[in-house]
């Protein structure tokens, strides 16, 4: 079973650096850092969505259309193992160059449980 460190870091008296425990738990967090992560921010420089720079963008369809093939295009290359079943990003409520994207996914060799995450 993978681990992967809880971000932001935690504790636990067990094992110092409190850990996912669960495959979907470990894939919830690779899509957040994915999605948060700038294409050339880490070794691989087209990894990556990118989403802050869409933080001053006018929120339109197109833009919004963008945001997400670029997410599943990333998914499909450095998440393989995820498999999306439902996505939407939509502009905020709470303001105006605010946008809203939950992902509903299971992970391949986990079973059926599917998980959301909202970044």
């Amino acid at each position: 079973m993978p681990f992967a460190p809880i971000t932001p870091i935690a504790t636990d008296g067990t094992y110092g650096v409190a850990s996912h425990t669960s495959i979907l738990d470990n894939a919830k967090q690779n899509l957040k850092m994915l999605i948060l992560t700038n294409p050339g921010e880490r070794v691989d420089p087209n990894y990556g969505v990118g989403i802050k720079r869409f933080l001053f963008e006018n929120i339109t369809d197109s833009t919004l259309d963008t945001i997400s093939n670029t997410i599943f295009s990333q998914v499909a290359r450095y998440l393989s193992s995820v498999r999306i079943s439902k996505m939407t990003v939509q502009p905020s409520n709470l303001s105006e160059n605010g946008i809203i994207i939950n992902i509903t996914f299971s992970v391949a060799g986990s079973g059926t449980t599917t998980t959301t995450v909202s970044v």
